[in-house]
C-alpha cells in the first residue's frame, strides 16, 4: 500500500478499523486514549513526512496522553517505521 492510501485509510478510518491498524503495528493505547486520539487522524498530512509533525498536533497529542507516554508512542512507532522513513 503506498502512504497517500495508508494516510487516506487513517483520515476515514473508524475507531474500530484505528484499533486494528494499530495491532498490526504492535501498537498498544487504551480505549480511552484511542477514543482521544482518534480524531487528530484527521489532521494527518503527507507533508508530514517531509517537514515532521506540526508542533500543534504534537501539543495536542501531548495534551491527551501526557508528555511521557506520547514520547513513548513516538519511539514505539519510530521503532516500526519503515527504514526509508527513519531518521538517520
Amino acid at each position: 500500500m503506498d502512504i497517500s492510501r495508508f494516510i487516506y485509510q487513517l483520515q476515514t478510518c473508524s475507531i474500530e478499523e484505528f484499533k486494528e491498524i494499530l495491532k498490526g503495528y504492535d501498537v498498544k493505547l487504551s480505549s480511552s486514549e484511542l477514543k482521544k486520539v482518534h480524531p487528530l487522524l484527521q489532521e494527518i498530512s503527507l507533508t508530514w513526512l517531509v517537514l515532521g509533525v506540526p508542533m500543534p498536533i504534537q501539543q495536542k497529542l501531548i495534551n491527551i496522553l501526557g508528555e511521557n507516554r506520547s514520547i513513548e508512542l513516538f519511539n514505539q512507532l519510530k521503532q516500526k517505521v519503515p527504514s526509508t522513513f527513519r531518521e538517520k
